[in-house]
């Protein structure tokens, strides 16, 4: 591995202005020395997933591989998207986790629907960060995706962004409708394989979400999560 150009992107959440040096996690260790095959002196590039970029020399790859900073800049997150999301059939979800996270989604919201519930014990919601951070390192994005507990419509009301698009998917809705290129945080929903029932299409009503139609034929959950997400990335090409 030439030591300009190490392929390796990292995931370094502790990430500081001020470090010299930093020790990766033992995960990240494990990824650096195992998969990229990392050497000491190599130069690898990391990200905190809140928008730092750091290039780290390698020093020394014990258990606990220790990196010197030699550069190290910050920005702030041009665009946001938000996508709440019923579940889809079988174990489809985390291919879905996967492909939001490499489109640079901020947030992924499982929702509680009457027509389907999520099963999300502790171990699947760590498997799903997981993914995260693989599509992270994957897509070498500065921002990680947040994987955010799952809770109904009602019980994430009050948390949801405010100011920007929202648009929910419905083969009745609207068709053509441009991707959003200003920074408020854009919202989308998409229903679980049953569809949402029509108490939660009335709130989602009540909240401003505008049906808004992916397709001209019928898309499972995870198709159209991913072709919703697809559409807003748009806005930043």
């Amino acid at each position: 591995m030439p030591a300009e150009g190490a392929p390796s992107f990292l995931w370094v959440p502790d990430l500081a202005e001020d470090a010299d040096t930093v020790e990766l996690s033992r995960e990240e260790s494990h990824y650096l020395r195992q998969v990229c095959r990392a050497r000491a002196g190599d130069r690898v590039l990391a990200t905190d997933g809140r928008g730092a970029q750091a290039s780290l020399r390698v020093v020394s790859l014990g258990e606990r591989v220790r990196a010197e900073v030699e550069h190290l800049e910050r920005e702030a997150r041009p665009r946001q998207a938000w996508l709440l999301c019923g579940p889809p059939e079988g174990q489809r979800a985390d291919w879905m986790v996967e492909k939001l996270a490499e489109l640079g989604l901020a947030a992924w919201q499982p929702l509680e629907c009457a027509r389907g519930r999520w099963r999300a014990t502790p171990a699947v919601l760590a498997r799903w960060r997981r993914l995260a951070i693989a599509a992270l390192r994957q897509s070498r994005r500065r921002f990680l995706m947040e994987v955010r507990e799952p809770a109904s419509l009602a019980e994430c009301t009050s948390g949801l962004p405010q100011g920007g698009p929202r648009w929910i998917a419905d083969a009745e809705g609207r068709a053509g409708v441009e991707s959003p290129l200003g920074s408020a945080c854009a919202l989308g929903a998409v229903g679980p394989s049953s569809g949402f029932d029509e108490r939660e299409k009335a709130l989602f009503q009540n909240l401003d979400f505008q049906p808004m139609c992916l397709s001209d034929a019928r898309l499972r959950t995870e198709t159209a999560a991913l072709a919703w997400a697809a559409w807003w990335a748009r806005g930043s090409a």
